[in-house]
């Protein structure tokens, strides 16, 4: 697409639209493991917090990604936790009590202090 447009202003002219090409930059290992550290202490603060949080992963790859961060703020905690899709933009974390199959959302952590 080529076009022109005028203006007092400013002049625009031969503005070419430019093809993008639908492939993903892959993270190396470094960046990939900086990027997991830093969502884990994001998510587990807000955990910490409120006793559930809900994250964006609009791939499968991020999901994948937050999968393995649930891992990680696990090792943190000392306790389970669980990510679980809570649409199609968004992952639930949520930390698993003792006695409970799992904590239900805002309300279950109410107090936003998490169990000892």
């Amino acid at each position: 697409m080529v076009w022109e447009a005028r203006d007092a202003r400013w002049e625009v002219r031969d503005v070419q639209e430019v093809p993008q090409e639908a492939t993903r930059t892959p993270l190396t290992a470094e960046e990939e493991l900086r990027s997991r550290s830093v969502f884990a202490t994001e998510i587990g603060a807000q955990l910490a917090r409120q006793g559930w949080a809900v994250f964006p992963a609009h791939t499968p790859e991020e999901r994948i990604r937050l999968f393995a961060v649930a891992r990680i703020i696990e090792q943190r905690l000392g306790r389970r936790v669980e990510a679980v899709p809570e649409d199609i933009c968004s992952m639930r974390f949520t930390v698993v009590s003792a006695g409970a199959a799992h904590e239900a959302g805002p309300a279950a952590g109410a107090s936003g202090q998490l169990d000892d």
